[in-house]
């Protein structure tokens, strides 16, 4: 007799499937790649070199964008986003200023900007706070830091 059991004999995963578990997150991704086939075919001249370079130039406010997505997706608000961005953008250029080369200035600023959510998120998940109110403290904590 071999040691291994057959498949019949194989623990059953309980819960539901990736995909009902993330039924909207994935209609969404479906719908958003629907559009790009879309436009690639209805406009072709969207996808040229002249246009990614405006890709390029709206980088950050895109994966600001991502990011906010997915807070609207589990259900929650972050009006705090703008005052976080803004403050990174202040550390980058200080620590630009002060001679830190640019991948380490860079890393630095991500790690402020996941500081700053991470303390939004600790608030809301653990804590229990309505995220509206979190992020309006944060906002306005933020915003009188940079003045």
């Amino acid at each position: 007799m071999s040691a291994i059991a057959p498949p019949h004999d194989l623990p059953l995963r309980s819960g539901p499937s990736f995909a009902a578990r993330y039924v909207r997150e994935l209609s969404v991704a479906a719908a958003y790649l629907a559009l790009l086939a879309l436009l690639a075919i209805l406009r072709p001249d969207f996808f040229r070199v002249e246009f990614r370079l405006t890709w390029i130039s709206a980088a950050p406010v895109l994966v600001a964008a991502v990011g906010m997505t997915l807070v609207i997706l589990a259900r929650e608000i972050d009006i705090s986003i703008g005052s976080a961005f803004s403050v990174c953008g202040v550390v980058l250029g200080l620590l630009a200023r002060a001679g830190v080369p640019m991948p380490i200035a860079a890393l630095l600023t991500l790690a402020v900007g996941a500081l700053l959510g991470a303390g939004n998120g600790l608030l809301v998940a653990f804590v229990g706070l309505p995220s509206i109110v979190v992020t309006l403290a944060t906002m306005v904590i933020l915003r009188q830091s940079l003045n």
